[in-house]
């Protein structure tokens, strides 16, 4: 019934909803997720408040479910495709898997109300859920309520809490997640760090350079580095020259990564005898990043071929969307490129961070020969189409 996708299929599964046996239930429940109808909605936000545990989880990820574009598929990692019998919507990390509903999507309110109640679910797992579908569902009126629940839950809620509060985006939450970085959790003050670092807050750096301080020669202190090259503020400069010259490559990439976003260009130079002698691919794309920003812009060669790397691709693909629209006019330049991997991420990229204008550009690539690169110009022109 669920596959059908007929709206017929609704009141046999309503008069099912309350049946007796749990295992029915969630087979209900499951269907539900994927019939896009405002009814099966409705039944949802009576089956997320059932008895069993097992019925309400599934009714939070049918609900995630039923607001995917079934047409242009839920995008769990930035390539990847699964349909709703393939996939576990809550297994997802930031920065790898930034599981979101697409722009053109709009949760109701009482939809985001129903699962916020969920925080304070007698299960932990529930609580669990509901953290991570209102990150999936960039839920800002649930802040409050997320911020409250953060307070007395045990460290997996308060990771997910934190990449939820990165997915939906505010950064005026910063101030209450500062206390996190004073707590002995070692995940969750991993994660307030990397969460204040993409936040770029200017309020966390003096804490941040404070951990840095600390710890010489840790992970600590690593994590540190990283989240103030995140914020990129003038002050931290010399802390990223200094570290240009590190023996460890991580320290050489988050330097050269933290000078992109100040753009000093009296580094270039610098910057620029560091890339000759660097034998990192990773860090070798972070100062190509940095001399890109400061004026070479020959290094968006680089950055392309950053794109081709198994390892590495995500990578560029942060800065790209970090620069945002402003690239988009010479990243088009490369959309015939012979690598169908570029194309295919470039059509990603540009979904993202182009605008209506960039729409005759992609539809050349409606007809490209590899049809992952048709598959994702298809849903960058959608995006842009609604943007």
């Amino acid at each position: 019934l669920g596959k059908s996708h007929s709206r017929e299929a609704v009141a046999p599964l309503l008069s099912a909803a309350e049946d007796p046996d749990i295992d029915v239930r969630e087979e209900v429940v499951k269907s539900l997720g994927l019939l896009k109808d405002p009814q099966a909605i409705t039944i949802l936000l009576t089956t997320i408040k059932d008895p069993a545990e097992s019925v309400r989880e599934e009714s939070i990820i049918a609900l995630v479910t039923i607001y995917v574009d079934r047409d242009a598929g839920f995008i769990m990692t930035r390539l990847a495709r699964r349909v709703y019998k393939n996939i576990n919507p809550f297994s997802d990390q930031v920065g790898t898997d930034p599981a979101v509903i697409e722009p053109y999507v709009k949760v109701g309110p009482v939809v985001i109300d129903s699962i916020a109640e969920r925080l304070t679910d007698s299960s932990p797992l529930i609580r669990l859920d509901a953290t991570k579908a209102l990150g999936i569902f960039k839920a800002q009126a649930a802040i409050p309520k997320m911020l409250e629940a953060m307070k007395t839950g045990d460290s997996n809620l308060q990771v997910a809490t934190l990449r939820s509060l990165y997915k939906i985006k505010d950064p005026s939450v910063d101030e209450q997640i500062l206390p996190y970085l004073n707590i002995p959790d070692k995940a969750v003050r991993d994660e307030a760090i990397l969460t204040l670092g993409l936040f770029k807050s200017r309020r966390a750096l003096a804490a941040l350079q404070q951990i840095y301080d600390q710890n010489p020669g840790s992970k600590l202190r690593a994590k540190a580095l990283q989240a103030i090259s995140l914020i990129g503020d003038r002050t931290s400069l010399e802390l990223f020259r200094r570290n240009l010259r590190d023996p460890d490559s991580l320290y050489r990439q988050y330097s050269a990564e933290g000078i992109a976003r100040v753009v000093d260009n009296s580094l270039v130079e610098e910057v620029s005898r560091t890339y000759i002698r660097e034998k990192k691919l990773s860090t070798q794309l972070a100062l190509a990043f940095a001399l890109y920003r400061l004026g070479r812009k020959e290094y968006i060669e680089r950055l392309i071929m950053g794109l081709t790397e198994r390892m590495h691709h995500e990578q560029v693909t942060s800065y790209f969307l970090e620069m945002g629209n402003p690239i988009q006019l010479e990243l088009v330049e490369y959309l015939n490129h012979e690598d169908a991997r570029v194309r295919e991420r470039l059509c990603y990229l540009l979904g993202l961070i182009g605008d209506k204008s960039t729409i005759d550009k992609l539809k050349p690539l409606l007809k490209d020969p590899n049809s992952d690169v048709v598959s994702e110009a298809a849903l960058a022109i959608r995006r842009l189409g609604t943007s």
